[in-house]
């Protein structure tokens, strides 16, 4: 079955008057109510979702200070939202400073397991009333 180049989505996610988008991402609801996810400010919740519309469906990609301009996100806070998505496990950084080329980011996992609280070994007494008879 071949793809839709352009398709539509609901109108109150589209400024288009055609609702036909090229680009658009998926969040998941599991992801929004992460405590991961909440415990990060709402600027670097927007960040997360730029670097998910930037990434192409890629778990690895680049994201210039120009790419953060396009979407309205200030440098000075660029790279505040980005160690708050570093902390909570949200992304990887991978520096190229040293090159004077954009940073590599990576999606990461760890936000998905990092909410269970960690397994606790179980300590398991025996006691035995065993006395003379």
């Amino acid at each position: 079955m071949p793809r839709r180049k352009n398709p539509t989505i609901s109108p109150w996610l589209s400024a288009r008057t055609d609702n036909r988008e090229r680009r658009f991402i998926q969040a998941g609801n599991t992801l929004l109510l992460s405590k991961k996810f909440q415990s990060v400010g709402t600027g670097a919740q927007y960040l997360y979702l730029c670097m998910a519309m930037e990434s192409a469906g890629h778990k690895k990609f680049c994201f210039p200070e120009s790419a953060a301009k396009k979407y309205g996100i200030a440098s000075t806070t660029l790279w505040r939202h980005i160690k708050q998505l570093e902390t909570a496990q949200l992304i990887l950084v991978y520096s190229r400073k040293n090159l004077r080329k954009p940073n590599i980011y990576e999606f990461s996992y760890e936000w998905k397991t990092s909410d269970c609280p960690p397994a606790r070994s179980s300590h398991l007494a025996i006691y035995s009333k065993s006395g003379p008879k």
